[in-house]
């Protein structure tokens, strides 16, 4: 399965942060590495459930069920990384995100993530309150 970089683009992406990168994050090339640039797609995730709210709205654990990551081009450091995400897919108990990791005008990694919520037995269905604020974030 390959993800639709077509309709992840900048424009269509309605939520936007900066991360910033560490000396930390790199790799013996001086590049952002891979496994830093997956906690980078993490906080970027974190930031957009908290600026959904969906946590104040109602209470549920949320897992990450599946991650592809498409590495596009260089991460580079000290500059700081610009997130930006927007919802792909709302199921029954799941959402389906996507990202990309931009700098210097360019993007460096496309993901798509799908977090599914869940309780003791397992998967449960997403909180309603949480359906309306995730359709606002649908991408067009």
């Amino acid at each position: 399965m390959r993800i639709d970089r077509a309709r992840l683009t900048r424009e269509a992406l309605p939520f936007r942060c900066e991360i910033a990168t560490r000396f930390s994050d790199l790799d013996v090339i001086g590049h952002v590495n891979n496994v830093a640039a997956s906690a980078i797609l993490q906080e970027g995730r974190n930031r957009f459930i908290h600026h959904c709210e969906l946590f104040k709205l109602a209470h549920a654990q949320l897992v990450v069920a599946s991650t592809l990551i498409e590495y596009a081009g260089d991460l580079l450091h000290p500059a700081p990384v610009e997130i930006c995400i927007g919802v792909l897919e709302i199921g029954r108990s799941s959402v389906r995100l996507g990202q990309i990791a931009w700098q210097h005008d360019r993007v460096g990694v496309y993901a798509e993530v799908v977090q599914v919520t869940r309780d003791e037995r397992g998967a449960a269905p997403l909180p309603d309150a949480w359906r309306t604020r995730l359709e606002a974030m649908r991408i067009a």
